[in-house]
């Protein structure tokens, strides 16, 4: 190890739990080549684990979490934390997940930049840091309980300035789309690692942490995360970015709502409508006007974009944190219902339980279409009347899908898997690409972000690389990014312009990612976003704050070759696992359906995808990625000339 490291730690801790056996390993020999976080975690987990055969839910899979050269400083939104893994609940085997809030930077100040976890604990067990220290504690007594209580006990035995990752119930009870959570408003909510933390009897990850963070440039990354900061706050910046900080600092993410469904992107009804409808006024801005009690921020963020909530009144008196965006769509807009207080309720039980909201918000509205269409009946959910806008029967049926009960044996399974034991026709209403439901985002409103999530690794994702030059509508930012005016098009089909586009945006989110920054600030939502100059003002901003933490250097094209390679890993990855082209096609709602609603860009309704345009942009969009027409798997020659010829060595082998 070098006698002095930068912006980095150092060290990556690996956790054996079936020997609880603990060592460290060098880190610095990955920093330039896979720069760190997602990026190097991606290059470790093809290399070490068998990811064309390995169970999501054996002790053979690895959990990585990470965070990243600008994680745990004073450069803006830098409190995120990435966890890589085998998912078991897609179809593709690919988990990535992301979270804000203060563990990543309290493990970096432990010493590490990554920790490793293999193996199964004998019995349930916590993995306490702090600084050097690193033991393993029973847990039998937390086994069990709650979110809340978890991180409660463990606060008062670590003191509050520890940071938790925990699971709940449902990843005890391996449920595959249980999520981790941190704080009160954080969760890795998608992909079930949730499930794999239960697999491996893992209830919770302490970290407290109290070592510096050294910079190379100490005065000038201060300078230059100032002035960040600043611009993230300037009112005049630009109309999009201004109006996207005023936005998410006073209502949160659900305060986009109505600005994401300008195109109709917002769907309602499990994508039955979509676009603006006032009657979810309440779950948009309302909500914190009425329950809310604070702002929050995760570490060092200027946005504050998180929220504590105590309802006092109604049926449902509950505290919590949050809700997202996609929390108040998956409950409310896709489930029809419109009061807020249900909303946060369900949305405190699936924290404590720790369920994503966005894959049991899906299940719920596609029961809901299903009994609509009289596949299944009152029975089905035990007698309980799950119908649209009945948000009483969601609060009755979430405990009986935790601890499997009843009829929660079967919708356990959740809305992909469990449409498929009902039939071709079932299987019609559920709005998923490679067995992972939709976030919040109606695919047929932009192209761009159709292509998106039809080739997204981890299933119907927007965090993969949704195009935000595209549904924020700029189309100078399109053409600037790709040669193609079209790519801003949100209704074209431009081969070419929309294939380069979602190349650009699935590469850029790898940024955030990898290193530590949150995704929603650099490259998701629309700061930066107003003309070409400032997105590249961005870059700069990020390049020069990682040379002044580091003394690494890299340029722009540098950084878009480690993320290229990155998803050249994801993808060959899932191809080994048998994902195909097939895999990539937009589901049979998108295929085959109209979809009405109020928006004032794009036509009403919105048509349904035209496959034959779409497949030649699927067409274009692996022609620029390297990969073969026919089945989509990367090319041998492609992934050498990348570097990877361990990943083409592996590859050819598995699919002989």
């Amino acid at each position: 190890m070098t006698n002095q490291t930068y912006g980095n730690m150092g060290k990556i801790l690996r956790i054996d739990l079936t020997t609880g056996s603990t060592k460290t390993e060098d880190a610095t020999p990955y920093y330039k080549e896979w720069l760190g976080g997602r990026c190097l975690s991606h290059h470790l987990l093809f290399k070490e684990v068998d990811v064309a055969k390995t169970d999501p839910l054996s002790p053979q899979n690895m959990i990585l979490i990470s965070t990243g050269v600008l994680g745990g400083t004073t450069f803006p939104s830098s409190g995120r934390t990435h966890a890589t893994f085998l998912s078991p609940h897609n179809t593709s085997g690919w988990g990535d997940s992301n979270c804000g809030g203060h563990f990543g930077p309290s493990m970096k100040r432990c010493g590490y930049d990554m920790l490793i976890i293999t193996g199964k604990s004998p019995k349930p067990v916590v993995i306490q840091m702090e600084n050097d220290s690193v033991k393993l504690s029973p847990a039998q007594d937390l086994w069990g309980k709650g979110c809340n209580d978890t991180q409660a006990e463990l606060l008062n035995k670590n003191g509050e300035e520890a940071k938790i990752l925990c699971i709940g119930p449902a990843g005890e009870n391996l449920i595959t789309f249980a999520n981790v959570r941190t704080e009160q408003t954080n969760s890795m909510g998608r992909c079930g690692l949730g499930a794999v933390f239960g697999s491996k009897n893992l209830k919770a990850i302490v970290a407290k942490g109290t070592k510096p963070v050294k910079l190379f440039k100490p005065k000038e990354f201060y300078k230059l995360s100032l002035e960040l900061r600043n611009t993230f706050m300037d009112p005049d910046y630009g109309m999009v970015h201004s109006l996207t900080y005023k936005l998410m600092s006073t209502g949160g993410v659900p305060a986009v709502t109505n600005l994401i469904a300008q195109t109709g992107m917002t769907p309602i009804r499990n994508w039955q409508r979509c676009g603006i409808d006032p009657k979810f006024d309440k779950l948009v801005t309302y909500w914190f006007e009425k329950w809310g009690t604070r702002r929050e921020s995760c570490f060092s963020c200027p946005v504050h974009c998180h929220a504590s909530y105590a309802v006092t009144q109604g049926k449902y008196p509950t505290r919590g944190g949050g809700p997202e965006y996609e929390t108040t769509t998956a409950f409310g807009h896709k489930c029809d219902v419109t009061d807020e207080k249900v909303v946060l309720k369900l949305n405190t039980m699936c924290n404590d339980y720790g369920l994503d909201t966005v894959e049991t918000g899906a299940l719920f509205s596609t029961l809901m279409e299903l009994r609509e269409k009289n596949i299944i009946d009152k029975k089905f959910t035990d007698d309980v009347d799950l119908v649209f806008g009945n948000g009483d029967a969601m609060v009755e049926l979430m405990p009986k899908i935790v601890f499997k009960k009843g009829c929660g044996k079967k919708l356990v399974l959740g809305p992909y898997r469990l449409a498929r034991t009902l039939g071709e026709k079932a299987m019609e209403s559920v709005y998923h690409q490679k067995g992972m439901c939709a976030t919040g985002v109606e695919t047929r409103s932009t192209i761009g972000s159709m292509l998106q999530f039809a080739v997204s690794p981890r299933g119907s994702h927007h965090l993969s690389g949704l195009p935000t030059a595209e549904w924020v509508n700029v189309p100078a930012l399109g053409l600037h990014v790709t040669g193609h005016k079209e790519a801003g098009d949100i209704r074209s089909y431009h081969p070419e312009g929309k294939a380069k586009l979602v190349q650009y945006y699935e590469n850029l989110f790898f940024m955030s990612d990898s290193l530590g920054v949150c995704k929603f600030n650099f490259g998701h939502l629309g700061y930066f976003h107003d003309k070409p100059e400032h997105l590249e003002y961005m870059y700069d901003m990020v390049l020069k704050g990682i040379y002044y933490a580091s003394g690494i250097k890299y340029s722009k094209e540098e950084l878009f070759a480690i993320f290229e390679k990155s998803n050249q890993i994801e993808r060959a990855t899932i191809t080994m696992r048998g994902i195909r082209r097939k895999d990539d096609q937009p589901n049979h709602k998108c295929l085959t359906q109209s979809c009405p609603g109020d928006h004032p860009a794009g036509p009403v309704p919105l048509p349904p995808i035209d496959s034959k345009k779409y497949n030649k942009i699927l067409d274009a969009y692996y022609k620029v990625r390297g990969w073969d027409k026919k089945t989509g798997i990367p090319k041998q020659d492609h992934l050498k000339e990348l570097g990877l010829v361990d990943v083409a060595r592996k590859l050819k082998k598995a699919i002989a």
